[in-house]
């Protein structure tokens, strides 16, 4: 059998950094629908800079490329930094990255946002709004926030009783003011997740991440095992299969 980080972890969430796409200011592609209409304009012509192959920017690419019914071509960098940098240097059409890693470049006007993956539009003090992807298309509302999770994983096999002390500490610290001053600065997303809850986020991502590295198994490279030799469901089909058998809470 396949395990499962839901089974052997306790999972608690704090935050979401925010998936970004922008282009440099010189781009012709003004806005979201720009980009959209291009891209199917001209199928698997359109680039963006991701943070490597396999990594948090290129399948959070990927899922997105997917709901937009749009065929994207991929270029890997080694990290988020070069990644944008590739986006204003115009090395690839739209720099892909998270907002933290765009926002000063968007703020000086010298990269242009098309949407970020936050669960609402974001307002700068200067007027300008990063318009959530929920927001321009709907339908993807269900999978936002979209980007790096800021999660503590805990062993199950710690006794019940220090894994509640353990998670009551740690969403009194994701609720401070320290904690949220982070968020704030960095433009994440505070979004809290413990118990079931956790577990459930856990489950659908790994659920989205193995549909997606078998749609671009292509580009992933190694071998790319499929959801039911990861004992998992399609994501069309989670809704029904969550809980899965025999899956208990912490404490049940």
């Amino acid at each position: 059998t396949t395990s499962k980080v839901w089974e052997d972890w306790t999972i608690m969430q704090a935050a979401s950094s925010l998936a970004d796409w922008s282009v440099r200011e010189a781009s012709p592609l003004k806005n979201f629908d720009d980009m959209v209409k291009w891209a199917k304009a001209n199928p698997g012509k359109l680039t963006i800079s991701t943070s490597g192959t396999g990594g948090i920017w290129h399948e959070v690419a990927m899922q997105i490329a997917r709901q937009l019914g749009i065929t994207v071509h991929f270029v890997p960098y080694k990290g988020g930094k070069p990644a944008t940098l590739a986006g204003l240097q115009g090395e690839t059409m739209i720099a892909g990255g998270g907002v933290h890693e765009h926002i000063e470049l968007i703020r000086a006007g010298k990269l242009r946002n098309l949407f970020q993956c936050g669960t609402t539009d974001i307002h700068l003090k200067d007027g300008k709004v990063l318009k959530s992807i929920g927001t321009l298309v709907p339908k993807t509302k269900p999978l936002l926030p979209l980007g790096g999770n800021y999660n503590l994983l805990m062993r199950r096999t710690v006794p019940v009783e220090i894994q509640k002390e353990i998670t009551d500490a740690f969403v009194k610290a994701a609720q401070s003011p320290a904690f949220t001053a982070v968020c704030e600065k960095k433009y994440f997303e505070r979004h809290i997740l413990t118990g079931e809850a956790a577990d459930k986020r856990a489950a659908q991502l790994e659920v989205n991440t193995a549909f997606l590295f078998n749609q671009y198994r292509d580009q992933i490279g190694g071998k790319v095992k499929t959801a039911k030799e990861l004992g998992l469901p399609e994501p069309q089909d989670f809704d029904k299969w969550w809980p899965p058998k025999g899956y208990k809470p912490v404490g049940a």
